[in-house]
């Protein structure tokens, strides 16, 4: 039986792959690992990719509007860092229930919570050398139709 967090680990792909496949995108997975999980790829000029980087957690707290949530330090330097792609953060949040993360009925198979990104390129370089707090805004869902809205923002 797989642990509690390899779960959550598989539950927050499946989250992504579900929202970018809906709003019509490609994904591509990298096998090796660079520090990002994958890359969303937009059909358009310009900004036409952005790799992230996929956490899920039961282990947060929510302040003015804002998920309140601390990431390793190695991961956060990859994301201030403003060169090649635009890259973004994914935060797969979910409750500290395991018996909640999933539900099944005959209309419907949910995922519980929700996801929501963060761009933290051009960030100053943390103090911290483990961690380094960001806050999430809950207003950044990461839904099928918020994706093109998070591209424009990231140009």
């Amino acid at each position: 039986m797989l642990p509690d967090t390899e779960i959550q680990k598989e539950l927050s792909e499946a989250y992504l792959q579900a929202v970018v496949f809906r709003a019509g995108l490609s994904l591509q997975f990298f096998k090796n690992d660079r520090g990002f999980d994958g890359t969303i790829v937009f059909p358009r000029k310009g900004v036409d990719k952005v790799d992230y980087q996929l956490k899920s957690t039961t282990v947060y707290s929510i302040r003015n509007d804002a998920i309140v949530y601390d990431l390793d330090v190695k991961n956060y330097n990859l994301l201030i860092e403003e060169e090649g792609s635009p890259s973004v953060l994914v935060l797969f949040i979910m409750p500290k229930d395991p018996q909640q993360w999933l539900a099944q009925s005959d209309e419907e198979l949910s995922l519980r919570k929700c996801a929501y990104w963060l761009s933290l390129m051009g960030e100053p370089a943390p103090d911290n050398v483990s961690t380094k707090r960001v806050e999430v805004p809950l207003a950044n869902r990461f839904g099928p139709d918020t994706l093109f809205h998070m591209l424009n923002q990231l140009v």
